[in-house]
Protein backbone atom coordinates (compact mmCIF):
# COMPACT_ATOMS: atom_id res chain seq x y z
CA UNK A 1 0.00 0.00 0.00
CA UNK A 2 1.59 3.72 -0.60
CA UNK A 3 1.66 6.42 1.55
CA UNK A 4 1.16 9.85 -0.01
CA UNK A 5 4.13 11.82 1.35
CA UNK A 6 3.80 15.12 3.78
CA UNK A 7 4.33 18.02 1.72
CA UNK A 8 7.88 19.08 1.63
CA UNK A 9 7.36 22.13 3.45
CA UNK A 10 3.73 23.74 5.38
CA UNK A 11 3.81 26.70 2.56
CA UNK A 12 4.17 23.79 -0.35
CA UNK A 13 1.52 25.14 -2.64
CA UNK A 14 0.49 21.19 -4.17
CA UNK A 15 -0.78 18.28 -2.10
CA UNK A 16 -0.09 14.47 -3.31
CA UNK A 17 -2.39 13.17 -5.37
CA UNK A 18 -3.21 8.90 -4.92
CA UNK A 19 -1.91 8.95 -8.25
CA UNK A 20 1.71 9.33 -6.90
CA UNK A 21 1.79 13.06 -8.76
CA UNK A 22 2.15 16.51 -6.85
CA UNK A 23 -1.59 17.97 -7.96
CA UNK A 24 -3.37 21.41 -7.10
CA UNK A 25 -7.08 22.27 -7.57
CA UNK A 26 -7.52 25.34 -9.92
CA UNK A 27 -10.17 26.75 -10.68
CA UNK A 28 -12.02 23.64 -9.86
CA UNK A 29 -10.06 21.15 -11.81
CA UNK A 30 -7.11 19.27 -10.97
CA UNK A 31 -3.86 19.62 -12.20
CA UNK A 32 -1.07 17.51 -12.25
CA UNK A 33 2.85 19.07 -11.62
CA UNK A 34 5.17 16.18 -11.52
CA UNK A 35 5.82 12.86 -9.34
CA UNK A 36 6.16 12.59 -5.66
CA UNK A 37 9.86 11.87 -5.99
CA UNK A 38 10.65 15.12 -7.10
CA UNK A 39 8.32 17.87 -5.47
CA UNK A 40 11.26 20.72 -6.11
CA UNK A 41 10.57 19.90 -10.02
CA UNK A 42 6.54 19.47 -9.48
CA UNK A 43 7.02 23.38 -7.77
CA UNK A 44 8.97 24.49 -11.22
CA UNK A 45 5.99 23.63 -13.33
CA UNK A 46 3.62 24.66 -11.38
CA UNK A 47 5.01 28.59 -10.80
CA UNK A 48 5.78 28.23 -14.80
CA UNK A 49 2.44 27.30 -15.45
CA UNK A 50 -0.02 28.35 -12.86
CA UNK A 51 -0.53 32.15 -14.64
CA UNK A 52 -1.47 30.44 -17.50
CA UNK A 53 -3.75 28.21 -16.01
CA UNK A 54 -5.45 31.30 -13.69
CA UNK A 55 -5.55 33.18 -17.41
CA UNK A 56 -7.65 30.39 -18.87
CA UNK A 57 -5.19 29.13 -21.24
CA UNK A 58 -3.75 25.61 -21.27
CA UNK A 59 -0.22 25.76 -20.65
CA UNK A 60 0.89 22.76 -22.97
CA UNK A 61 4.63 22.37 -24.11
CA UNK A 62 6.19 19.87 -26.19
CA UNK A 63 6.38 17.45 -23.33
CA UNK A 64 4.12 15.45 -21.33
CA UNK A 65 2.24 18.26 -19.73
CA UNK A 66 -0.40 17.07 -16.68
CA UNK A 67 -3.41 18.98 -17.75
CA UNK A 68 -7.24 18.57 -16.62
CA UNK A 69 -9.24 15.27 -17.10
CA UNK A 70 -10.92 17.22 -19.65
CA UNK A 71 -8.08 17.94 -21.45
CA UNK A 72 -6.25 15.47 -21.05
CA UNK A 73 -4.74 14.15 -24.36
CA UNK A 74 -4.58 10.58 -25.36
CA UNK A 75 -1.34 11.10 -25.95
CA UNK A 76 -0.69 12.81 -22.08
CA UNK A 77 -2.44 9.61 -20.74
CA UNK A 78 -0.31 7.14 -22.69
CA UNK A 79 2.66 8.81 -21.57
CA UNK A 80 1.94 8.81 -17.64
CA UNK A 81 0.67 5.23 -18.23
CA UNK A 82 4.38 4.00 -19.90
CA UNK A 83 6.05 6.18 -17.06
CA UNK A 84 4.12 4.07 -14.48
CA UNK A 85 4.56 0.79 -16.20
CA UNK A 86 8.59 1.91 -16.20
CA UNK A 87 8.63 2.17 -12.68
CA UNK A 88 6.87 -1.31 -12.40
CA UNK A 89 9.36 -2.61 -14.87
CA UNK A 90 11.92 -1.15 -12.41
CA UNK A 91 10.82 -2.62 -9.21
CA UNK A 92 10.71 -5.79 -10.90
CA UNK A 93 6.76 -5.77 -10.81
CA UNK A 94 6.90 -6.61 -14.66
CA UNK A 95 9.43 -7.38 -17.39
CA UNK A 96 10.95 -5.33 -19.99
CA UNK A 97 9.10 -6.74 -22.63
CA UNK A 98 5.84 -6.71 -20.72
CA UNK A 99 6.44 -2.93 -20.69
CA UNK A 100 7.80 -3.34 -24.32
CA UNK A 101 4.56 -4.82 -25.63
CA UNK A 102 2.52 -1.85 -23.90
CA UNK A 103 4.76 0.87 -24.99
CA UNK A 104 3.99 -0.84 -28.82
CA UNK A 105 0.28 -0.80 -28.05
CA UNK A 106 0.17 3.17 -27.23
CA UNK A 107 2.28 4.13 -30.07
CA UNK A 108 -0.69 2.00 -32.18
CA UNK A 109 -3.25 4.00 -30.12
CA UNK A 110 -1.50 7.84 -30.46
CA UNK A 111 -0.35 6.97 -34.57
CA UNK A 112 -4.33 6.27 -35.52
CA UNK A 113 -5.92 9.17 -33.17
CA UNK A 114 -3.24 11.75 -33.11
CA UNK A 115 -1.48 13.66 -29.92
CA UNK A 116 -4.33 16.00 -29.80
CA UNK A 117 -7.17 13.36 -29.47
CA UNK A 118 -8.75 14.03 -26.13
CA UNK A 119 -8.91 10.99 -24.01
CA UNK A 120 -12.29 11.98 -22.31
CA UNK A 121 -14.14 12.62 -25.84
CA UNK A 122 -13.60 9.20 -27.13
CA UNK A 123 -16.66 7.24 -28.04
CA UNK A 124 -17.48 3.24 -28.45
CA UNK A 125 -17.39 4.81 -32.59
CA UNK A 126 -13.96 5.56 -32.17
CA UNK A 127 -12.75 2.23 -30.40
CA UNK A 128 -14.43 0.35 -33.23
CA UNK A 129 -12.69 2.61 -35.92
CA UNK A 130 -9.22 1.79 -34.29
CA UNK A 131 -10.32 -1.79 -34.12
CA UNK A 132 -11.39 -2.25 -37.72
CA UNK A 133 -7.66 -0.40 -38.52
CA UNK A 134 -5.84 -3.14 -36.95
CA UNK A 135 -3.78 -5.15 -39.96
CA UNK A 136 -5.87 -8.05 -41.61
CA UNK A 137 -2.81 -10.29 -41.27
CA UNK A 138 -3.06 -10.20 -37.36
CA UNK A 139 -4.83 -13.39 -35.71
CA UNK A 140 -7.59 -13.07 -32.97
CA UNK A 141 -5.22 -14.09 -30.47
CA UNK A 142 -2.99 -10.84 -31.03
CA UNK A 143 -5.76 -8.63 -31.67
CA UNK A 144 -7.32 -9.57 -28.52
CA UNK A 145 -3.72 -9.31 -26.83
CA UNK A 146 -3.70 -5.65 -28.14
CA UNK A 147 -6.98 -4.34 -27.08
CA UNK A 148 -6.53 -5.52 -23.95
CA UNK A 149 -3.49 -3.87 -23.51
CA UNK A 150 -4.97 -0.88 -24.66
CA UNK A 151 -7.92 -1.18 -22.29
CA UNK A 152 -5.60 -1.59 -19.57
CA UNK A 153 -4.31 2.22 -20.25
CA UNK A 154 -8.13 3.38 -20.40
CA UNK A 155 -8.81 1.71 -17.00
CA UNK A 156 -5.33 3.39 -15.20
CA UNK A 157 -6.50 6.78 -16.34
CA UNK A 158 -10.15 6.00 -14.50
CA UNK A 159 -8.75 4.49 -11.49
CA UNK A 160 -6.20 6.96 -11.11
CA UNK A 161 -8.49 9.75 -11.50
CA UNK A 162 -6.58 11.33 -14.31
CA UNK A 163 -10.09 10.59 -15.83
CA UNK A 164 -13.55 11.33 -14.49
CA UNK A 165 -15.51 8.67 -15.78
CA UNK A 166 -14.75 5.25 -17.45
CA UNK A 167 -14.66 5.08 -21.69
CA UNK A 168 -17.75 3.38 -23.01
CA UNK A 169 -15.34 0.84 -25.34
CA UNK A 170 -18.31 -0.05 -26.61
CA UNK A 171 -19.76 -3.78 -27.49
CA UNK A 172 -16.96 -4.45 -30.47
CA UNK A 173 -13.93 -3.42 -28.55
CA UNK A 174 -13.40 -6.73 -26.93
CA UNK A 175 -11.23 -9.65 -27.39
CA UNK A 176 -12.39 -12.22 -29.74
CA UNK A 177 -14.65 -14.73 -28.78
CA UNK A 178 -13.24 -18.57 -28.06
CA UNK A 179 -15.16 -19.69 -31.10
CA UNK A 180 -13.53 -17.01 -33.24
CA UNK A 181 -10.29 -17.96 -31.90
CA UNK A 182 -10.95 -21.83 -31.87
CA UNK A 183 -12.15 -21.24 -35.86
CA UNK A 184 -8.94 -19.70 -36.58
CA UNK A 185 -7.37 -21.92 -35.18
CA UNK A 186 -8.60 -24.84 -37.36
CA UNK A 187 -7.54 -22.71 -40.53
CA UNK A 188 -4.74 -21.90 -39.93
CA UNK A 189 -4.19 -25.78 -38.74
CA UNK A 190 -5.50 -26.54 -41.95
CA UNK A 191 -3.55 -24.25 -43.82
CA UNK A 192 -0.08 -25.17 -42.46
CA UNK A 193 -1.22 -29.09 -42.47
CA UNK A 194 -0.97 -30.24 -39.50
CA UNK A 195 -0.72 -29.33 -35.36
CA UNK A 196 1.73 -27.56 -33.83
CA UNK A 197 3.45 -30.42 -32.01
CA UNK A 198 6.05 -32.78 -32.70
CA UNK A 199 5.50 -36.88 -33.23
CA UNK A 200 8.11 -38.97 -31.50
CA UNK A 201 9.99 -40.63 -34.59
CA UNK A 202 10.25 -36.36 -35.68
CA UNK A 203 12.15 -35.46 -32.05
CA UNK A 204 14.29 -38.38 -32.70
CA UNK A 205 15.49 -37.40 -35.73
CA UNK A 206 16.00 -33.71 -34.89
CA UNK A 207 18.20 -34.82 -31.97
CA UNK A 208 19.98 -37.50 -34.06
CA UNK A 209 20.74 -34.67 -36.86
CA UNK A 210 21.86 -31.60 -34.58
CA UNK A 211 24.92 -31.53 -32.10
CA UNK A 212 26.62 -29.45 -29.70
CA UNK A 213 24.07 -27.05 -27.61
CA UNK A 214 21.33 -26.93 -30.02
CA UNK A 215 20.98 -31.24 -29.32
CA UNK A 216 21.20 -30.22 -25.55
CA UNK A 217 17.93 -27.31 -26.41
CA UNK A 218 16.16 -29.66 -28.06
CA UNK A 219 16.48 -32.65 -25.35
CA UNK A 220 15.66 -29.83 -22.64
CA UNK A 221 12.37 -28.39 -24.65
CA UNK A 222 10.97 -31.93 -25.07
CA UNK A 223 11.91 -33.34 -21.42
CA UNK A 224 11.23 -30.32 -19.49
CA UNK A 225 9.16 -28.04 -21.98
CA UNK A 226 11.46 -25.40 -21.62
CA UNK A 227 10.87 -22.64 -24.22
CA UNK A 228 13.33 -20.40 -26.07
CA UNK A 229 14.28 -17.41 -23.36
CA UNK A 230 14.71 -20.54 -20.87
CA UNK A 231 17.09 -23.05 -22.39
CA UNK A 232 19.12 -19.26 -23.65
CA UNK A 233 19.86 -18.18 -20.22
CA UNK A 234 20.34 -21.95 -18.30
CA UNK A 235 22.85 -21.85 -15.76
CA UNK A 236 24.09 -24.17 -13.62
CA UNK A 237 23.11 -22.44 -10.57
CA UNK A 238 19.78 -24.09 -10.31
CA UNK A 239 20.85 -27.08 -12.71
CA UNK A 240 21.80 -30.43 -10.38
CA UNK A 241 23.81 -32.55 -13.35
CA UNK A 242 25.16 -34.70 -10.19
CA UNK A 243 21.43 -35.69 -9.29
CA UNK A 244 19.59 -34.61 -12.38
CA UNK A 245 17.26 -31.85 -11.60
CA UNK A 246 16.30 -28.56 -12.61
CA UNK A 247 14.38 -26.19 -9.99
CA UNK A 248 14.26 -22.91 -10.35
CA UNK A 249 10.46 -20.29 -10.81
CA UNK A 250 9.86 -19.51 -14.21
CA UNK A 251 11.27 -16.10 -14.90
CA UNK A 252 8.14 -15.29 -16.77
CA UNK A 253 6.04 -15.51 -14.16
CA UNK A 254 7.68 -16.66 -11.09
CA UNK A 255 5.75 -19.62 -10.76
CA UNK A 256 7.38 -23.14 -8.79
CA UNK A 257 9.22 -24.68 -12.16
CA UNK A 258 11.17 -28.50 -11.21
CA UNK A 259 11.72 -31.60 -13.35
CA UNK A 260 14.19 -34.69 -13.58
CA UNK A 261 16.45 -34.72 -16.05
CA UNK A 262 17.01 -37.06 -18.93
CA UNK A 263 20.32 -39.32 -18.82
CA UNK A 264 20.33 -38.50 -22.28
CA UNK A 265 19.61 -34.77 -21.36
CA UNK A 266 22.43 -34.42 -19.04
CA UNK A 267 24.83 -35.87 -21.25
CA UNK A 268 24.33 -33.75 -23.58
CA UNK A 269 24.55 -30.37 -21.47
CA UNK A 270 27.89 -31.79 -20.46
CA UNK A 271 29.04 -32.08 -24.02
CA UNK A 272 28.04 -28.45 -24.74
CA UNK A 273 29.50 -27.44 -21.53
CA UNK A 274 33.07 -28.98 -22.26
CA UNK A 275 33.10 -27.56 -25.71
CA UNK A 276 31.68 -24.13 -24.80
CA UNK A 277 33.74 -21.01 -25.87
CA UNK A 278 34.98 -18.43 -23.77
CA UNK A 279 32.43 -15.68 -23.01
CA UNK A 280 32.39 -12.42 -24.53
CA UNK A 281 31.53 -10.50 -21.05
CA UNK A 282 32.02 -11.69 -17.57
CA UNK A 283 28.15 -11.85 -16.84
CA UNK A 284 27.60 -14.86 -19.55
CA UNK A 285 30.17 -16.66 -18.05
CA UNK A 286 27.16 -18.57 -15.77
CA UNK A 287 25.30 -19.64 -18.98
CA UNK A 288 25.70 -23.41 -20.24
CA UNK A 289 25.29 -22.52 -23.78
CA UNK A 290 27.02 -19.79 -26.07
CA UNK A 291 27.31 -19.53 -29.78
CA UNK A 292 30.76 -19.29 -31.22
CA UNK A 293 31.36 -15.47 -31.19
CA UNK A 294 31.04 -16.27 -26.99
CA UNK A 295 27.57 -14.58 -26.49
CA UNK A 296 24.51 -16.24 -25.48
CA UNK A 297 22.64 -18.55 -27.37
CA UNK A 298 19.14 -16.29 -26.78
CA UNK A 299 19.68 -12.82 -25.29
CA UNK A 300 17.14 -10.25 -24.35
CA UNK A 301 18.23 -6.04 -24.72
CA UNK A 302 16.58 -2.64 -24.34
CA UNK A 303 16.61 0.20 -26.76
CA UNK A 304 16.75 3.58 -25.19
CA UNK A 305 13.53 3.68 -26.66
CA UNK A 306 12.04 1.48 -24.35
CA UNK A 307 11.16 -1.69 -26.98
CA UNK A 308 13.09 -4.72 -26.55
CA UNK A 309 15.74 -6.29 -29.23
CA UNK A 310 15.65 -10.05 -28.97
CA UNK A 311 18.62 -12.06 -30.69
CA UNK A 312 17.18 -15.84 -30.36
CA UNK A 313 19.68 -17.83 -32.00
CA UNK A 314 17.56 -21.02 -31.19
CA UNK A 315 14.82 -20.57 -33.41
CA UNK A 316 17.44 -19.79 -36.76
CA UNK A 317 19.43 -22.87 -35.72
CA UNK A 318 16.01 -24.82 -35.12
CA UNK A 319 14.77 -23.61 -38.58
CA UNK A 320 17.60 -24.55 -40.54
CA UNK A 321 17.45 -27.59 -38.82
CA UNK A 322 13.57 -28.69 -39.31
CA UNK A 323 14.73 -27.48 -42.87
CA UNK A 324 17.36 -29.89 -43.34
CA UNK A 325 15.81 -32.69 -42.10
CA UNK A 326 12.54 -32.25 -44.02
CA UNK A 327 10.41 -31.37 -41.18
CA UNK A 328 9.74 -27.62 -41.32
CA UNK A 329 6.14 -26.43 -41.02
CA UNK A 330 4.99 -23.07 -40.88
CA UNK A 331 4.02 -22.23 -37.42
CA UNK A 332 6.35 -25.32 -35.70
CA UNK A 333 9.30 -23.98 -33.99
CA UNK A 334 11.75 -24.62 -31.49
CA UNK A 335 8.51 -23.67 -29.24
CA UNK A 336 6.81 -26.63 -30.19
CA UNK A 337 8.96 -28.88 -28.15
CA UNK A 338 7.35 -27.02 -25.09
CA UNK A 339 3.74 -28.00 -26.72
CA UNK A 340 4.58 -31.71 -27.56
CA UNK A 341 5.87 -32.25 -24.19
CA UNK A 342 2.34 -31.12 -22.68
CA UNK A 343 0.40 -32.98 -25.06
CA UNK A 344 2.71 -36.12 -24.48
CA UNK A 345 2.95 -35.42 -20.61
CA UNK A 346 -0.90 -34.93 -19.89
CA UNK A 347 -1.11 -38.13 -21.33
CA UNK A 348 0.88 -39.47 -17.74
CA UNK A 349 -2.86 -38.81 -16.17
CA UNK A 350 -1.12 -36.28 -13.84
CA UNK A 351 -1.74 -32.83 -14.39
CA UNK A 352 -1.11 -31.09 -11.50
CA UNK A 353 2.50 -32.64 -11.41
CA UNK A 354 2.89 -31.32 -15.40
CA UNK A 355 1.79 -27.94 -14.17
CA UNK A 356 5.33 -28.25 -11.94
CA UNK A 357 6.98 -29.36 -15.22
CA UNK A 358 5.64 -26.32 -17.07
CA UNK A 359 5.59 -23.90 -14.55
CA UNK A 360 1.65 -23.33 -15.45
CA UNK A 361 -0.42 -21.79 -12.80
CA UNK A 362 -3.37 -24.00 -10.96
CA UNK A 363 -6.12 -21.99 -10.41
CA UNK A 364 -7.99 -24.57 -9.14
CA UNK A 365 -9.20 -24.73 -5.25
CA UNK A 366 -7.88 -27.56 -4.94
CA UNK A 367 -4.35 -26.22 -5.81
CA UNK A 368 -5.60 -23.85 -2.49
CA UNK A 369 -5.01 -27.14 -0.60
CA UNK A 370 -2.39 -29.24 -1.88
CA UNK A 371 0.68 -28.39 -0.30
CA UNK A 372 2.96 -29.66 -2.96
CA UNK A 373 4.00 -32.13 -5.45
CA UNK A 374 6.21 -35.17 -4.74
CA UNK A 375 9.41 -35.88 -6.73
CA UNK A 376 8.41 -39.25 -7.30
CA UNK A 377 5.22 -38.19 -9.24
CA UNK A 378 7.76 -35.27 -11.16
CA UNK A 379 9.78 -38.54 -12.03
CA UNK A 380 6.91 -40.27 -13.30
CA UNK A 381 5.70 -37.84 -15.44
CA UNK A 382 9.64 -37.60 -16.38
CA UNK A 383 9.84 -41.44 -17.43
CA UNK A 384 6.57 -41.53 -19.04
CA UNK A 385 7.60 -38.58 -21.80
CA UNK A 386 10.86 -40.85 -21.99
CA UNK A 387 8.95 -43.90 -23.31
CA UNK A 388 7.21 -42.26 -25.65
CA UNK A 389 10.53 -40.75 -27.20
CA UNK A 390 12.99 -43.26 -26.50
CA UNK A 391 10.74 -46.70 -26.21
CA UNK A 392 11.01 -48.63 -22.81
Amino acid sequence: MNTKPPKPYPEFPLFAHNNKQWCKKIKGKQWFFGVWADPDAALRKYLNEIDEIQAGRDPRRTGVVRVSSDQLTIADLCNLYLERQQQRATDGEITQRHFSDGLKSCELVINHFGKFMRAAAMRSADFKDLKNSMPSTWGPVKIGNEIQRIRAVLKWGYETELLAVMPNFGPDFKKPSRTVTRRDKQQRQMKRGGKLDFAAAEVKKLIDSSESWLKACILLGVNGGMGNAEVGQLSTTFLDLESGWYDLPRQKTGIERKFRLWPETVEAIRQAMTTRPLPKNDSHDPYCFLTSHGMPVWWETTKDSGKTFVCDNISKRFTKLTASSGLKRDGRGFYSLRRTFETVAGEAKDQPAVDVVMGHADESMAALYRQGVSDERLIDVADFVHDWLFGK
